[in-house]
């Protein structure tokens, strides 16, 4: 029986691997000292770039593609190459959406956002680690929690009724979870659901019951993910937050929860042979995540809220390797999620711009924009059939990597909802295009009666150098996929 001493020697054992959480949580305090101390606006905003920095070298140092999984705490948390290549990438989009804060006055000179942005950060990369329950809960609620209060650092009567409304759905969809956790703790007798004794309990069951837990369960998920049917606060919150929170809300706590759902997947599925039919389940929730946020996207002139329903049909683009099952699939998951960060970030940068600067809202406020902006408009079309998922960006790389993992996927077992998906996949990535080009439609083919010349020096705005990177690495990896390729075909995603 293990003593006292022994289970303390594994706690300290487990700090060597937790370094980067450690830091994040330290850093966080110092973000809230620094406000104290310094009143200068780009002093908190730079040291969070700093703290962003720090993490992602950390993170990146520590990460061995080749090495094992190593079980933390008491086998709460894992170390393994899968969860630091995830959390390399929520790092990755931290740094970058806290650059793109820095041109917002509403979170760059309100410095509380910022601990509330790593608190962010921190809770994804515990819930990429988790393999048991109650870390997984915990940190899905961390994420939630700070993302409640980010949303209303506009400070206005939208935000806060956009707040509420997001509270009240978190609310809801976390407590239905803890009640589905509590029903599988039950059938199981573990928390630890990487363990082959949860799934051997989970096949001995009682089918209906374990149903209704699991189904339970995957409402927490799809709440983090912006899934149908838990999306309806998107696109009010998207509306009414600061343009650079949107831009985080759209990577990392929706990529942070990915991170966990295709373990649990894994787990769940039991090989096929669980009770519930869960590739035809979540294939079916892809079809209507993809067909509610595009074609909910085709009638938005708000260009946050047409932005909102592009994230919820990017969930469902993102579900498409989860159902492939396959670790090729989860690799090409790995790819899309890089790929995505650039492309959102980009065009949110661009936006946020706009939006300051001409005040500008809405797509039909972008008329005869090329003239005035020649360069922001040409990275917009850009950023925007990357978004779509056409050649030369990466878009259309990571469209064709998930869908040809789908199509081997459906090779292999022939299950018609595979080629449902499928077929539902590549027809709305052709609607998609309705929405996505309206913006740069107006800006090139709409002219506007108030149009005056802009300075030159305009021009060279910061966030045209910052889409212009965006855009730049997005064509880099249309024309040299290997790069990242290669270094995710040397991680093990293997559970």
């Amino acid at each position: 029986m293990e003593t006292l001493t022994d289970k303390l020697s594994n706690v300290l054992r487990s700090f060597e691997y937790f370094h980067s959480e450690v830091i994040l949580a330290l850093g966080i305090l110092v973000l809230i000292l620094v406000d104290l101390v310094a009143r200068v606006k780009y002093v908190v905003p730079f040291f969070a770039a700093l703290l962003a920095a720090v993490v992602l070298y950390i993170d990146f140092q520590g990460w061995a593609p080749t090495g094992g999984s190593v079980l933390l705490f008491h086998g709460m948390v894992t170390y393994d190459p899968a969860s630091q290549a995830w959390k390399i990438i929520l790092d990755l989009g931290t740094l970058l959406a806290i650059v793109v804060s820095m041109r917002s006055p509403a979170i760059r000179e309100k410095a509380e956002s910022y601990p509330l942005i790593f608190a962010i950060l921190l809770g994804g990369h515990v819930l990429a680690m988790a393999t048991n329950l109650l870390i997984l809960y915990l940190s899905i609620e961390i994420i939630s929690i700070a993302s409640y209060a980010l949303t209303i650092f506009a400070f206005d009567k939208k935000a806060s009724e956009a707040a509420v409304k997001y509270l009240l759905f978190g609310a809801v969809a976390s407590a239905l979870m803890l009640y589905g956790m509590s029903w599988v703790y039950a059938f199981t007798g573990s928390l630890d659901f990487m363990t082959a004794e949860f799934a051997d309990a989970l096949l001995k069951a009682d089918v209906i019951p374990l149903s209704i837990a699991l189904v339970l369960v995957l409402v927490g998920f799809l709440f983090k993910i912006a899934a149908v049917p838990l999306h309806a606060w998107v696109p009010d919150v998207y509306t009414a937050a600061p343009t650079s929170v949107v831009a985080f809300f759209s990577i990392v706590p929706k990529l942070a929860g990915f991170s966990v759902l295709t373990k649990w997947f894994l787990v769940v599925n039991l090989f096929g042979l669980g009770p519930i039919p869960w590739v035809q389940v979540i294939s079916a929730i892809a079809v209507l995540t993809l067909l509610i946020g595009n074609f909910a996207a085709l009638r938005q002139n708000h260009v946050k809220r047409l932005l909102a329903y592009s994230s919820i049909a990017h969930s469902g683009f993102l579900l498409v390797p989860v159902v492939s099952l396959s670790e090729q699939a989860t690799k090409n998951l790995y790819f899309y999620a890089v790929v995505y960060i650039f492309m959102n970030l980009g065009i949110f940068a661009i936006v946020q711009y706009l939006e300051n600067r001409e005040g500008i809202t809405k797509a039909s406020e972008y008329k005869g924009l090329v003239k005035r902006y020649p360069l922001l408009t040409v990275l917009v079309v850009m950023l925007m059939i990357s978004l779509a998922g056409l050649p030369p960006t990466a878009g259309f790389t990571a469209k064709l990597l998930i869908f040809s993992s789908l199509w081997d996927a459906y090779g292999q077992v022939q299950d018609p909802w595979l080629l449902y998906l499928f077929i539902f996949g590549l027809l709305n990535t052709v609607v998609s295009l309705f929405y996505y080009l309206k913006i740069p439609f107006f800006m090139i083919f709409r002219n506007r009666e108030d149009f005056q010349p802009v300075d030159p020096q305009k021009h060279l705005a910061w966030e045209n150098y910052f889409a212009f990177t965006m855009v730049l690495a997005l064509v880099a990896l249309f024309f040299k996929p290997e790069w990242l390729m290669n270094i995710m075909n040397n991680i093990s995603f293997a559970f």
